[in-house]
């Protein structure tokens, strides 16, 4: 029998949750055996595709080959409530219209801080961070453990193998932490009805539009006047934060505005754009 070490490796981990994907299936293709359009940001192609064969990576969330899996934290165990959660949340809401959708604000945020944190985009920045930091080994310890010997005083960069521990280890706490940084913004949602005017979404889901561009969302750009965070919920709904206060927490949404967000999905993924129709 497997140890589950060995089951937990190479899996196929989906950075897009498939319950989250399968919201951006229109009714008029949910019969369909590739019911979604994935946009290739490479090839600039539209193909069709179903959500378990779109943004995944065979053990994208492995730790390093060697780890011991029994005391580390595995994210499964922290990824499982809210992937669960999720898809019966916003069904919920879709039944009432999205119109109460702020009774379910708080598990939202922490949707949305699970889904930035796990994106291959933050993936790559928590590693970029990691190979920044400067590491010594311990040699001795006196008898009194108040003082350590080290074998250099000068740092040396950490091995692959710890680079990737630690990237995998800063995501999860980020995840845990919660979703403080977003109660500094304002939040609304805007829906449609259109299955010819549907909402998309990207492989980074959480992602910022304004007057500047950058891939990374820092606390300055948070700040921002003109920055605003968009996070798809589905074909019929999304949610927009801003430090500006919005006049209406819940409307429908303008199509001049939905021709941008879709216009800057196509400009600024990092890899994909999944819609329920090619644009």
């Amino acid at each position: 029998m497997k140890s589950f070490s060995e089951l937990a490796r190479k899996r196929k981990d989906h950075w897009l949750p498939q319950g989250y994907l399968r919201g951006f299936i229109i009714p008029s293709r949910a019969t369909r055996f590739r019911p979604l359009y994935c946009f290739d940001v490479r090839s600039h192609k539209w193909e069709e595709r179903s959500p378990k064969e779109i943004a995944y990576g065979k053990g994208f969330y492995d730790y390093a080959e060697g780890t011991d899996y029994s005391v580390a934290t595995h994210p499964d165990s922290v990824f499982g409530r809210l992937e669960r959660e999720f898809p019966l949340i916003r069904d919920e809401m879709a039944a009432n219209a999205f119109a109460k959708w702020e009774e379910h604000k708080g598990f939202l945020k922490e949707f949305m801080q699970m889904m930035r944190t796990r994106s291959p985009l933050a993936m790559r920045q928590q590693e970029e961070a990691a190979r920044k930091l400067r590491c010594a080994t311990v040699t001795h310890v006196s008898a009194d453990r108040k003082t350590i010997t080290l074998d250099s005083l000068e740092g040396r960069p950490l091995p692959e193998q710890a680079v990737r521990n630690t990237a995998i280890r800063k995501m999860l706490e980020e995840v845990q932490a919660g979703s403080s940084w977003m109660n500094q913004l304002d939040w609304c949602l805007r829906y449609t009805d259109d299955e010819n005017d549907p909402i998309a979404t990207t492989d980074q889901a959480l992602f910022v539009i304004g007057t500047v561009n950058v891939p990374q969302i820092t606390m300055e750009l948070l700040r921002h006047p003109d920055t605003l965070l968009v996070f798809p919920l589905s074909w019929q709904a999304c949610l927009f934060g801003s430090t500006r206060k919005f006049d209406n927490s819940f409307d429908r949404i303008d199509p001049k505005l939905l021709e941008r967000v879709r216009r800057d999905q196509k400009r600024f993924a990092d890899r994909l754009v999944i819609a329920p129709v090619t644009f």
